[in-house]
């Protein structure tokens, strides 16, 4: 969308003659929201391509309208159903309608597209939060805390993750400490939340390093996995 809208300034600077959906990425990219909007209306009046209800939703998201916005990225995704950008465009306005479940579904099948997308695995947890699975959003946010390469970012999406499992009545999440994850599953074994076990031990045997600790943690797994 960036590099479009880029063009399309050049294109308005030049002095040529701007198609409507020219004038609607120009005018989204200067904050002109209601402008854009009615600019992409006219470029769908006559060419209703997904590019233009995609960032006709895109405006109207910007204008706090979740639902017209839905309405867009469901027409775009229509036409492209593979576009991982209105995907999760789509599932974040889900997420402002507090349709979490839709949420769900649309961010993971964005990760199925583009594994390596570290928000939308954040905001998949914090759907998933909202719908009382904390050990998923605990999982997802794992995987968020491991993709995010600026420290700044991945210490915010800590503190947030940390609020939102304390709003949901969870064990706060423990990101990247094989020993920490060891004992905080030792303790879901021990309150009978067994499948929560399972996962913790998981998750401790892929950050552990140490070759004695990951030996006894693959045994134990092994015999929780037999029922042992």
């Amino acid at each position: 969308m960036v590099r479009i809208v880029a063009l399309a300034g050049l294109v308005l600077l030049a002095g040529c003659s701007p198609t409507p959906f020219q004038r609607g990425l120009y005018n989204y990219e200067r904050g002109r929201y209601p402008r854009a909007v009615a600019a992409f209306d006219e470029a769908i009046r006559t060419n209703p391509t997904a590019a233009a209800y995609a960032n006709r939703g895109a405006a109207k998201a910007r204008l706090n309208d979740a639902s017209g916005s839905i309405e867009d990225f469901t027409r775009a995704l229509a036409l492209r159903p593979d576009d991982v950008e209105v995907l999760v465009n789509r599932g974040n306005a889900y997420v402002i309608t507090r349709d979490f479940k839709a949420a769900v579904g649309d961010f993971t099948l964005a990760l199925e597209f583009e594994p390596g997308l570290g928000l939308v695995w954040f905001n998949r947890g914090l759907a998933r939060s909202r719908l009382g699975d904390v050990t998923g959003a605990q999982e997802d946010w794992k995987q968020a805390f491991a993709l995010a390469k600026d420290p700044a970012v991945r210490a915010a999406m800590e503190r947030r993750a940390e609020a939102l499992t304390r709003e949901a009545g969870g064990p706060p999440p423990v990101a990247g400490d094989g020993r920490a994850l060891a004992r905080r599953a030792l303790d879901r074994e021990l309150a009978g939340d067994h499948a929560g076990a399972l996962n913790d031990l998981k998750s401790a045997l892929a950050v552990e390093r140490d070759p004695e600790r990951r030996a006894g943690l693959e045994e134990l797994l092994r015999r929780w996995e037999e029922g042992q």
